[in-house]
């Protein structure tokens, strides 16, 4: 029987999910139109750039991203478990007179996610005040420091990661808020900025050149991202502004008045301080591991290997970026708000709701199911394919070179970026504090055997980029392994089977008709050559599949529509696939009636 506490935990996370699935539609388009539009002037922009100056890009990219992420990264993870009461502001505005920051109130809630987001700007400072002397003097090597305008490019990189930093209050509130719409406006026009900027620039020196030289260095990708800033700071601030006027909290920092001491110089929550604090480290370490690549190949390659594995990445990863990482992003904030609860001071956890458990397990399925059914078109058309779509798209100068082989040895490695991707943040939205401690111990023994991989695979096996790409595949197999216990760990605590390996799994017939398929494709003769035959065999065995596809699995796309499309669908229908899976998953045994999920504050046998 329905309480009247099931009604509207059903409500909330109805609301919760139809936001989350807005939000993926809302950035999953973002990436596709700023990774088109960037895709678009960077096969302009290869015309008149050599491999030395792209891989000197992606050198100023790693450095910015390393303040970035170091001043920011947990600062947003732990607001991401921190909500804004929509209860408590409708209580508000029925008040008279002007809303006051007393903890508790929605306004003080809004305030309390701007005054956490300004910490970002000091140690951006910080950050910037170390990494800047030290890549100039210790990282980059002395051709690389030769090149024009290198030091006037390092100062404008500098001055657009902090001017970046100042537009965190408004992302933060916009993330919060769930304001997906806001986020794509800014950050679309943003990179159209940077585009058009980077694209511009390098084509007017290259056709009227700068102060008597045709070569600019690396001065139109700064130029390009300090634009990028400027913009993302402007839409971010003015409509942080609009809406700090409208919920009545204040756009710098303010204090908030606190009957518990629960703030630091009453501008600071401390267990979101805290909670922050705790996954730095883990960021930090997340943040080797993920840019692990970028700094073994700026130690170990040249400048020219590095730029072939820079074309070989953008492209590779292309996909991850549109697709995945929208989703993984959303996702995170979806668990954080359906699972995330107050700890005890003991340290454990309160009990989660049976409702929030059964949508995050189907949630989690059907994104992995997802995944693995990606992953059988990435296995077998993939690496054959890839060198002939890098010929088309980006001439034979570079096709010729080493990066089609590090695009077909991606085709093997995006699927396990993609599924690190989501387990990764079911793990951030639910770890406690002790739990993140003991991640980053794992992560920093993950992060030892990538460095050791990637040694002998560079160094011993030489097996230049491709090596890399190898090194990062087992890294992030041994993530994943760490996280899928941590997640079957959790589901097993809250009384529930969670996510089974075989739930996952593509329908068999379709793995078999791909291992025929990439059998097939792999012995044809003269794909690298585009020859039209060859080519149009080619497209009809990648056509055969992808009608196995939706024959095979017609039920479960059916199902991901009705959750995308209304915010809930498969989750309300008891008749669903995947509602019948989770109960199957629950406790039917051989002779056993299927046991129902149990319900907070009811017993299990009625």
């Amino acid at each position: 029987m329905s309480t009247p506490s099931d009604s509207y935990r059903n409500g909330a996370n109805d609301s919760l999910l139809h936001a989350s699935a807005e939000g993926v539609k809302f950035l999953v388009l973002l990436q596709i139109a700023s990774r088109l539009l960037t895709f678009i002037v960077n096969q302009i922009l290869l015309r008149y750039l050599s491999p030395e100056l792209l891989g000197i890009s992606v050198q100023f990219e790693l450095y910015m991203i390393t303040i970035l992420y170091f001043s920011r990264e947990s600062l947003r993870t732990a607001l991401q478990r921190y909500g804004i009461n929509k209860q408590a502001q409708s209580a508000d505005n029925s008040s008279s007179g002007p809303l006051e920051l007393t903890e508790g109130s929605s306004a003080a809630q809004a305030q309390t996610v701007v005054n956490l987001a300004y910490i970002s700007i000091p140690l951006g400072l910080l950050f910037a005040a170390i990494l800047a002397p030290y890549y100039v003097s210790s990282f980059v090597s002395t051709d690389t420091a030769s090149q024009p305008y290198f030091y006037h490019s390092v100062i404008l990189y500098t001055l657009a990661t902090l001017l970046e930093l100042l537009s965190e209050p408004g992302f933060a509130i916009a993330q919060q808020m769930l304001l997906y719409r806001l986020r794509a406006r800014a950050e679309s026009a943003a990179a159209l900025v940077r585009c058009f900027l980077t694209c511009g620039l390098t084509i007017y020196v290259a056709k009227i050149g700068l102060g008597g030289a045709r070569d600019a260095g690396p001065l139109p990708f700064a130029m390009g991202q300090l634009g990028y800033a400027i913009v993302l700071v402007v839409i971010y601030m003015r409509q942080c502004w609009h809406i700090a006027a409208q919920d009545s909290f204040k756009v710098g920092l303010a204090k908030i008045k606190s009957s518990s001491n629960n703030y630091y110089q009453s501008y600071f929550h401390k267990q979101l301080v805290g909670l922050a604090f705790s996954m730095w480290m883990q960021a930090a370490i997340k943040h080797v591991l993920t840019q692990g690549d970028s700094l073994l190949i700026a130690w170990l390659a040249t400048t020219h290997d590095q730029g072939v594995y820079a074309l070989g990445s953008n492209y590779g990863s292309l996909i991850a970026r549109m697709l995945f990482q929208p989703l993984e992003e959303s996702s995170r904030n979806l668990f954080a708000k359906l699972l995330s609860q107050p700890e005890k001071k003991d340290g454990q956890t309160t009990k989660i709701d049976s409702v929030s458990l059964h949508s995050v397990i189907l949630i989690l399925q059907n994104i992995l199911r997802l995944y693995s059914i990606m992953s059988v078109f990435f296995f077998s058309l993939g690496p054959p394919l890839a060198p002939v779509l890098l010929r088309i798209v980006a001439g034979s100068r570079w096709s010729n070179s080493a990066a089609g082989t590090v695009l077909s040895t991606f085709c093997y490695y995006i699927p396990l970026l993609a599924v690190n991707g989501i387990t990764e943040a079911f793990v951030q939205s639910t770890a406690t504090s002790r739990q993140l401690h003991k991640q980053s111990l794992w992560m920093f023994a993950f992060s030892m055997g990538f460095g050791l991989a990637g040694y002998v695979f560079l160094k011993e096996l030489s097996w230049g980029a491709q090596g890399l790409v190898w090194a990062n595949a087992v890294n992030m197999g041994l993530r994943i392994l760490w996280s899928w216990y941590f997640i079957h760990s959790y589901f097993r605590e809250a009384g529930v089977e969670g996510v089974s390996v075989t739930s996952v799994m593509p329908n068999w017939i379709l793995v078999g008709i791909a291992a025929i398929a990439g059998t097939a494709l792999r012995s044809l003769q003269g794909l690298q050559t585009l020859n039209l035959s060859v080519l149009a065999k080619a497209g009809s065995l990648s056509l055969l599949l992808l009608g196995v596809c939706a024959i095979t699995e017609r039920k479960f796309f059916l199902e991901c529509y009705r959750l995308v499309k209304s915010g809930k669908g498969a989750i309300d229908d008891p008749t669903s696939q995947g509602v019948k899976q989770i109960h199957r998953q629950r406790g039917q045994r051989r002779g056993e009636p299927v046991r129902k999920l149990p319900v907070e504050n009811e017993p299990e046998n009625s």
